[in-house]
């Protein structure tokens, strides 16, 4: 029984976690500050995509999926930002 437990959770982390790194590397990849994603996660925010972040041990890792929205986001909110600023100096 341990053995087929051991080989289910296996299986699950390599589809769900096959591409991962540390939400520090996250951060430092998005341009902002090392604590970045870990503040998110710590503050339930809702631009986390949901189960894309996990501690494992001492170390808060984020998915492929996660990262990838977390970029979105963020090319999203600097377009707003660019348009508002177009239409403030128009």
């Amino acid at each position: 029984m341990i053995l087929r437990d051991r080989y289910l959770l296996e299986v699950y982390i390599k589809l769900d976690w096959d591409k991962i790194m540390t939400a520090k590397e996250a951060s430092l990849k998005l341009g902002k500050n090392e604590k970045y994603v870990y503040l998110l996660w710590k503050n339930n925010s809702d631009s986390l995509l949901e189960n894309s972040v996990s501690l494992k041990g001492k170390t808060l890792l984020i998915s492929e999926e996660g990262f990838e929205h977390l970029q979105k986001q963020q090319k999203q909110q600097k377009q707003m930002t660019s348009e508002k600023m177009n239409e403030i100096y128009a």
